[in-house]
């Protein structure tokens, strides 16, 4: 999806120069992939669309927000730290315009990104906290910070927390945001083609969000609630799951494919997107099914077709994605014995059946 400007418009990325793990496009992406918070993928998608050549330009090229940092008089946007603590960017809420308390007669361009990003009014500072995470590490680019960040761990989930760890110092980059990202740049199934990450545990990098929390909490998930937890339980259930009796392509243990499954199976919007998803084959489709699999599905009685929420109407506040405090339960596997571990590989294997 991130490389196909049919999806993205002009927010899609070369492949190539993804593959290659090139610094520009790595930032594009982590621009792109960092709107897709608590709201419909179609919705950030259609926004995404809406930028044209030039705005999706001064978003995500480090340099050219860099100079827009040095030629602003604001000495609250100057780094990370006064950028997230001092700077009140918001939106004023009859004109929908980026204004703010300390300058409000200033034309920020802070202003003007969180105008063109339709999110939060403080969603103005994501491009710019990124490209100073960037220089306040005296980084060349993405590419090298996370060389950087490799360089200072040993042993691969060490390197793996230590990149996440650097990403995360960005505005709005939680701990969701970066496994989404990063995965998409070191997971060999999830980006066939991919290299370089062989020293990185790329199985830490787990998206949790708040689909994949209803499929946990349909299957009886009675863990911790942080962020560390979740992970945990997914990569044990994935442990058990052999990727390969469904792809002979895909490595056998892959928790962000199998919580991709759950995030797919969950999701009715982006199901409704699909136009070759199982739902609308129904019933027909719905007798293929292991009874477990249909009693969890949430398409099985929804109509093929609703209105969605217009780009423009308001979001809903945001959310807390980042872990609190990064404790693993001692038992990860909170749902029962190895039998309730079979049960949910077929339902997982119903869920990864879904294109």
């Amino acid at each position: 999806m991130f490389c196909d400007p049919s999806h993205l418009g002009t927010f899609a990325v070369q492949r190539e120069a993804l593959l290659a793990g090139d610094g520009a496009a790595l930032f594009q992406l982590l621009i792109a992939i960092a709107m897709f918070q608590r709201r419909q993928d179609v919705q950030i998608a259609a926004i995404l669309r809406s930028l044209g050549p030039d705005q999706a330009a001064e978003l995500t090229d480090h340099r050219r927000l860099l100079a827009l940092v040095d030629a602003s008089p604001c000495d609250k946007i100057k780094s990370v730290e006064s950028l997230i603590y001092s700077c009140d960017l918001t939106k004023n809420p009859d004109t929908k315009q980026g204004t703010c308390a300390s300058r409000p007669d200033l034309a920020c361009h802070l202003k003007r990104h969180t105008v063109w990003m339709k999110r939060y009014g403080h969603f103005g500072k994501v491009p710019t906290s990124a490209a100073l995470v960037v220089y306040e590490a005296a980084a060349r680019d993405l590419a090298d910070l996370f060389r950087q960040a490799r360089a200072s761990a040993r042993g691969r989930l060490a390197r793996a927390k230590a990149a996440e760890a650097a990403l995360c110092r960005s505005w709005r980059v939680s701990d969701k945001i970066a496994a989404m990202f990063l995965s998409l740049i070191s997971n060999p199934d999830l980006t066939p083609g991919i290299s370089g990450w062989e020293d990185v545990d790329w199985r830490y990098y787990v998206v949790v969000d708040s689909n994949v929390d209803l499929f946990l909490a349909a299957i009886g998930y009675h863990g911790t609630k942080t962020y560390a937890a979740r992970r945990a339980f997914i990569q044990a259930l994935s442990a058990q799951i052999n990727l390969q009796t469904m792809n002979r392509r895909l490595r056998r243990d892959n928790p962000r494919l199998v919580q991709q499954a759950m995030f797919l199976f969950m999701s009715a919007a982006n199901r409704r997107a699909l136009p070759h998803d199982c739902m609308h084959l129904r019933p027909a489709s719905c007798a293929q099914c292991p009874k477990d699999v249909v009693a969890l599905c949430p398409v099985r009685g929804a109509p093929l077709r609703r209105r969605l929420p217009l780009v423009g109407t308001a979001p809903q506040p945001p959310a807390d994605d980042a872990a609190s405090t990064p404790v693993a339960p001692s038992d990860p596997l909170r749902i029962g014995p190895s039998a309730s571990a079979k049960r949910l590989q077929r339902r997982l294997r119903g869920a990864m059946g879904t294109p």
